[in-house]
């Protein structure tokens, strides 16, 4: 299983762009191949890195009012980058994944870029190679970050900078999820992140004020912590999402499973079940 060489299960047919590309064509880029990050190359030697995140962040401080298309995606992207050979095995990879707290690996071969693996390969290989090798319980965050459907989407998007999470759960009074808020659902309101300040704005009633109610998914799907590892990165591979919460026996909130959980796992094959759980920590 974790001997998998990393090429196996990589995209090999990855987007790029140029570093004088616009912001415009790298968001329509990803809006129509629904990826979250284009690779910045010059021919095929890897460049820099921007993702959806990289660019909600980089719009809510910029203050020289230009258009997307007047931003090249050099000023944006992560020239960071951690690449790695083609032939390293998949366990390998999970582990520097999360070593270096990325989403994804370049892979090339004498510079040459041929392939890019992110979290969502990794949870698929686990997905079908591992079954009956973990339960949830083993990998999945007891400590959740939660809000309540009043609270304000000011109140969603402090906690995950705070926690550095890419989602917050809600909770009714009796502690059961019934939404999801994530990190590209408040993409969509980057602007509340830099607040206006004009008199204009001062005079909004409090009624038009969002909640996390207004945006979050309502009745998210659920795993039970006894439930097979291998049932969560399905589930999340099916409906497209990255985590989901886990719950007890009376639909109450016990924990939170996600893919940097299920990438630990697999960082974590070929370990006893004793040193596995040291990996766990906290969900992306």
């Amino acid at each position: 299983m974790s001997s998998t060489p990393v090429y196996d299960i990589a995209t090999k047919k990855v987007i790029t762009v140029p570093p004088y590309e616009s912001l415009a064509v790298v968001r329509d880029l990803m809006i129509r191949n629904n990826i979250s990050r284009v690779v910045v190359a010059e021919g095929d030697k890897p460049l820099g890195l921007v993702t959806k995140k990289d660019i909600v962040k980089f719009l809510a401080i910029d203050n020289t009012d230009r258009s997307l298309l007047e931003i090249p995606v050099s000023e944006v992207m992560s020239a960071n980058l951690v690449l790695v050979k083609p032939d390293v095995d998949v366990r390998t990879a999970a582990n520097i994944m999360l070593d270096n707290d990325i989403s994804s690996l370049l892979l090339v071969d004498a510079e040459r870029l041929v392939g890019i693996v992110t979290k969502t390969d990794i949870c698929r290989h686990y997905a079908e190679r591992c079954e009956g090798v973990f339960k949830v319980r083993d990998f999945m965050t007891r400590d959740v970050v939660y809000v309540k459907p009043k609270h304000s989407l000011f109140r969603a998007m402090s906690l995950m900078v705070k926690h550095n999470i890419s989602r917050v759960l809600v909770l009714d009074n009796d502690g059961r999820p019934i939404g999801i808020v994530t990190f590209t659902d408040l993409t969509f309101y980057a602007s509340s992140l830099r607040p206006v300040k004009h008199p204009a704005f001062e005079a909004i009633p409090s009624s038009l004020i969002l909640t996390v109610e207004d945006l979050m998914t309502k009745n998210p799907i659920t795993v039970r912590e006894n439930d097979d590892l291998c049932k969560a990165p399905k589930l999340m591979l099916e409906r497209g999402i990255s985590g989901l919460p886990v719950v007890d026996e009376e639909g109450k909130l016990c924990g939170i499973i996600t893919k940097s959980d299920v990438v630990k796992a697999v960082a974590s094959l070929g370990l006893s079940s004793a040193q596995a759980p040291k990996l766990v920590g906290e969900h992306l």
